[in-house]
């Protein structure tokens, strides 16, 4: 049976669009300015890396350590409610102790050039496996991501 960990981040002075646009479209080139040293490469293995099916190949460095790098699938990409979910297929946290793997992020307008990030995971562990650890870390690390790019915008914002 599958399991569901959340988070809310709130980026306070952030529209909507500019964050969708961030995690989207804009998105190597935003986490490169953002985080340097924490994504090294995000490879488009199939699809546009943007449409229902692309597949990405990403690649961590020092500013991640210990991760190894990941294969997923986009498996929503949903302009309108501002949806995109990547599902788990192959390395990274699937070499880690996941069986089933799937990352949500929905964006909401709080108005006032408010916007919250629900993120979700949702994911089965091997039989036998306390993935507590490895939960924890997956957390710390999509909110560092979400972060990092948060603040990024604020300060382009204010400049």
């Amino acid at each position: 049976m599958a399991s569901r960990q959340q988070l809310e981040v709130e980026a306070d002075g952030v529209d909507i669009e500019t964050l969708w646009r961030a995690l989207t479209k804009d998105r190597l080139e935003i986490f490169q300015k953002a985080a340097p040293g924490f994504l090294t490469e995000m490879k488009i293995l199939e699809g546009d890396g943007f449409a229902l099916g692309s597949l990405l190949c990403i690649s961590f460095g020092p500013g991640a350590p210990n991760q190894e790098s990941l294969k997923a699938r986009i498996v929503e990409f949903d302009e309108r409610k501002h949806v995109l979910t990547f599902l788990g297929v192959g390395e990274g946290h699937m070499n880690l102790g996941f069986t089933h793997y799937l990352e949500s992020l929905k964006l909401d307008d709080a108005g006032g050039g408010k916007t919250v990030v629900n993120a979700s995971i949702t994911y089965d562990l091997k039989e036998n496996f306390d993935g507590s650890q490895l939960l924890d870390g997956f957390l710390k690390l999509l909110r560092h991501y979400l972060g990092s790019i948060i603040s990024y915008l604020q300060q382009k914002h204010e400049d």
